[in-house]
């Protein structure tokens, strides 16, 4: 029986199906004839890189040294596969990541739908897993939809669907590959860019000189802060147990000083300033997620949760909320709430500061509004930010109305 999965969710594959040992990754969409996509898979190791060039599977190498990823050639115009051997992964690679980009000139995934993948069993043909992705991207050129990784001895997959400016070189850049600026092909009929022997060939990126810390997943301790790879997009969610409607913030920083926020009222946008974008007010309660681009024009953002007049007293604590970070390059940090705090509408959890090169630094702050306090956080240029001192940010005409009566 298929599964099928939404963005942000994970799924078994080998251990609900243990008679697989091969698999198809189908990418499929619909677009205009004169658009070419090509698909790429890039298998990475521990700290989310490629180990050498022969980890980077696209239309000018077809198949990994190792044999485990292997791009099934002729399929069409629409859909392109992967083969996946899981018994031939070597044991440093614990992720593959599954890629779309576009190399037509002046095109985006504005005009493309339909954009989907299915996970096949390469013996029977019968579908394991189908994630539709929805279409919300604007300018991006390239778009990572999911990846197969390795936890506790299986194979399961990761529903992303995040996208990229810039094309091939962006993306490759998050996975520590360079890849330099390709024109499209002279003849019409070719539907790959033109080879050039050198420039395409993958060159591993120099280790920023900042000591880093290559864990998988880090869980920060009371004001603790790490240094974990900068990348140039990041995923932050918010995330808490129970029904209770909280809302994520973003208050940020940029290089030119220029200060805001992302959140409900104002969700942002990803192809153009702040180049941060918010997936919306939470539909279900339970998670709300910030897309993170250009961290280059960044200096500072600060992540805080709001919990609306209208849930009443309660603590943060007691709702099990935390904010994660994600670097998609083999970081997630983990900031979790550790005190009690019954009275308090706003809580500042995480910090990231963006300003160091090579890498960028994500501290645990957990610190709470005064009592039943409606001003917001400020978050200042120099990257401090004090509590209290901001605007009233009521969810509602009727928190407004519980709030002064």
């Amino acid at each position: 029986m298929s599964l099928s999965l939404v963005k942000g969710q994970k799924a078994d594959v080998t251990k609900t199906n243990p008679h697989v040992t091969k698999v198809n990754v189908e990418l499929g969409w619909n677009t205009a004839a004169t658009i070419e996509l090509d698909a790429s898979a890039f298998l990475l190791t521990g700290n989310g890189k490629v180990r050498s060039d022969a980890d980077f599977v696209f239309y000018g190498q077809p198949s990994s040294t190792c044999g485990s990823v292997t791009k099934i050639i002729g399929v069409n115009n629409s859909r392109q596969q992967f083969q996946v051997v899981f018994n031939n992964i070597p044991t440093e690679i614990q992720k593959v990541v599954f890629s779309l980009t576009i190399y037509s000139p002046n095109q985006s995934f504005r005009q493309v739908s339909d954009i989907s993948l299915r996970i096949l069993d390469s013996q029977t043909g019968a579908e394991i897993i189908r994630f539709p992705l929805p279409n919300t991207f604007s300018e991006e050129t390239a778009i990572v939809i999911g990846d197969l990784y390795h936890h506790s001895g299986q194979w399961k997959f990761n529903a992303v669907g995040a996208g990229y400016f810039g094309g091939l070189a962006a993306l490759c850049g998050s996975f520590g590959v360079d890849v330099e600026e390709e024109q499209p092909a002279a003849a019409p009929s070719i539907h790959i860019p033109e080879k050039q022997p050198k420039s395409q060939q993958p060159v591993i990126s120099p280790e920023p000189t900042i000591p880093i810390v290559n864990l998988a997943k880090i869980e920060l301790k009371k004001k603790q802060t790490v240094n974990i790879k900068k990348s140039q997009r990041i995923t932050a969610t918010l995330e808490w147990e129970t029904n209770k409607d909280l809302d994520l913030y973003c208050f940020y920083v940029m290089k030119n000083g220029r200060t805001g926020k992302v959140y409900y009222r104002d969700l942002g946008a990803s192809n153009h300033f702040p180049y941060i974008k918010l997936d919306g007010d939470a539909q279900q309660f339970g998670k709300e997620t910030i897309e993170i681009y250009k961290t280059d024009e960044l200096a500072y953002v600060l992540f805080a949760a709001y919990s609306a007049v209208g849930n009443g007293v309660g603590s943060f604590y007691s709702m099990r909320a935390k904010a994660v970070v994600d670097n998609h390059m083999g970081n997630v940090v983990v900031a979790p709430l550790l005190e009690r705090n019954d009275n308090a509408y706003w809580v500042a959890i995480a910090q990231i500061d963006f300003t160091q090169q090579g890498a960028m630094n994500v501290a645990h702050v957990e610190r709470y509004s005064k009592d039943h306090s409606e001003a917001s956080p400020l978050l200042f240029p120099d990257g401090t930010f004090k509590m209290d001192v901001g605007p009233i940010e009521f969810k509602d005409d009727e928190d407004y109305d519980h709030y002064f009566n």
